[in-house]
């Protein structure tokens, strides 16, 4: 007699908690490389509290598992991507037809701003023999934020705070591969998870400096902040959007 095996398992609680485990070992990872001295690039353009509280080691609310669920999604697109940039470096190798000068790609390029206290890593960076540079950051999406930003007759307008983000790393660029500001570009490139389309944006230079500023103004602000008590309430850049408090990991303990 043909023997079954009945597998009494609950798929979905396990990818869960191997979910859940990829979370606490990519934090203990992050902590040790950003001991609570560097704000995060990733959360430029942030409400200012937030970044006082993620910076002085407290504890938010977990994030609920069908959220963790579809940022794994967006992870796992841009693994993906970067592995397909490693494969078409590997392609170039000494093949000089295809761009004008040697060109260097690198993936989850680190950058560290010092004097802004920011540290982050790009995506995609592209630098070539001419001392130019292209910074890229790719973004999924729904349909929904798509039709919002794509729609018929549109013109793109990003998100402020992906601008910030991508304005971040190109300063951090400029720094590290002594680049002029006027020869690097920038793009956004969002993937829409419902069918796979993607779509580069390209973003102004000026977003460089924007960035500078909002980061000169974080420190300026919360150097300041010596306990909690001390935080600002309700005034510029707190929050920067209303609808910040509502998603923020803080906001059971926000003051």
């Amino acid at each position: 007699m043909e023997r079954k095996i009945l597998l009494k398992l609950e798929l979905l609680d396990i990818y869960n908690q191997y979910l859940s485990e990829i979370e606490s070992d990519n934090k203990s990872k992050y902590q040790e490389k950003n001991p609570g001295k560097y704000y995060r690039a990733s959360s430029a353009g942030h409400c200012f509290k937030k970044h006082w509280y993620s910076i002085n080691g407290y504890e938010g609310k977990e994030i609920d598992e069908k959220s963790r669920r579809l940022l794994r999604l967006g992870t796992i697109v841009h693994e993906d991507i970067e592995k397909a940039i490693n494969w078409y470096s590997s392609q170039l190798s000494g093949d000089v037809s295809v761009f004008e000068y040697d060109v260097n790609f690198h993936t989850e390029y680190e950058i560290i701003i010092e004097e802004l206290g920011v540290m982050g890593s790009s995506d995609i960076v592209v630098v070539d023999s001419d001392n130019k540079a292209c910074v890229l950051d790719v973004k999924t999406t729904h349909s929904y934020k798509w039709k919002m930003m794509f729609g018929r007759n549109k013109e793109p307008k990003p998100s402020r705070m992906y601008e910030l983000q991508l304005g971040t790393y190109a300063m951090g660029v400029c720094n590290q591969e002594n680049i002029q500001p006027e020869d690097i570009s920038m793009y956004l490139v969002y993937y829409k998870k419902d069918d796979s389309l993607m779509r580069p944006v390209e973003v102004n230079n000026v977003w460089m400096d924007n960035a500078a500023e909002y980061w000169f103004t974080l420190n300026e602000t919360l150097d300041m902040v010596k306990e909690e008590a001390d935080l600002p309430r309700d005034t510029l850049n707190v929050p920067v959007e209303q609808w910040e408090c509502r998603y923020c990991q803080f906001e059971p303990i926000c003051n």
